[in-house]
């Protein structure tokens, strides 16, 4: 998205990520505006396994109007972008999330974010458009549940390997929709999905159930064998956020 003069706006979330001096996933430049904040980043199973990075938005809120945009680079190694909490979409006219992503050869990303949890009226679109080099993985979960009342929500996903598009998602609910699904048996008020693009095989990683009571799942492989897609439906936020922990203690020990 760019301005009347033609110049990309300015991002308010850069992270560029690659090999450190000691041979680690390590963080090389970073820059953040408000709302966010952007530690340093830890490394649970020590040098030779992922980085996790847990960024921060101040008030964890997306107001009517704000356009949140992000740009994350891996250039190598394996980074894990995870949340403190979920995020809130209020309501009063709608707001926008943008990520920009490549991960180049052989890197690992896997963006482990809670689910946003939608006011009644809250308008919100979400576009993610993500480069993969040769031999990239990538994991990606992606939700929303209501917090009372009907909102409108949008999201978009492009992911191409190489230039090539290996996936265009693109979902959306206005309010009646989401009121229709609710009054079904029963009674589903969150969404999920959680989308893996790999060559690998990946232990305990496959299109299986979701273990968590008040869930329904159905899965896909991707066309070409790139991988899968699991889309998940709850009863409730807390029933949706149950399954995607599951979900991240897998891919935390299979990335």
């Amino acid at each position: 998205m760019k301005d009347h003069a033609g110049t990309p706006p300015p991002c308010q979330f850069d992270l560029r990520v690659g090999r450190g001096r000691d041979g680690g996933t390590a963080i090389l430049s970073r820059h953040v505006a408000w709302p966010w904040s952007l530690p340093r980043g830890f490394r649970l199973a020590g040098r030779d396994g992922p980085l996790t990075v847990l960024p921060q938005a101040a008030g964890a809120a997306l107001l009517p109007g704000d356009h949140w945009r992000h740009r994350i680079a891996v250039e190598d190694g394996h980074l894990h972008l995870v949340t403190a909490g979920a995020g809130l979409a209020h309501s009063g006219g709608p707001s926008r999330v943008n990520w920009q992503v490549s991960v180049a050869a052989a890197g690992r990303l896997a963006m482990l974010p809670d689910p946003w949890v939608l006011s009644p009226g809250a308008q919100m679109h979400q576009r993610q458009e993500i480069d993969l080099g040769p031999g990239a993985d990538l994991a990606v979960m992606d939700g929303f549940c209501l917090r009372g009342g009907g909102a409108a929500w949008r999201s978009e996903t492009v992911i191409r390997r190489g230039g090539r598009i290996l996936l265009r998602d693109d979902q959306r609910v206005d309010p009646d929709q989401l009121a229709r699904i609710a009054g079904l048996p029963g009674g589903m008020t969150a969404f999920g999905q959680i989308l893996l693009v790999t060559d690998r095989a990946l232990p305990g990683i496959g299109p299986g159930p979701s273990d968590a009571d008040g869930v329904w799942g159905a899965a896909s492989v991707l066309r070409g064998d790139a991988g899968i897609l699991v889309r998940l439906a709850a009863v409730s936020g807390g029933a949706l956020s149950a399954a995607l922990d599951l979900w991240r203690a897998r891919l935390r020990a299979a990335f």
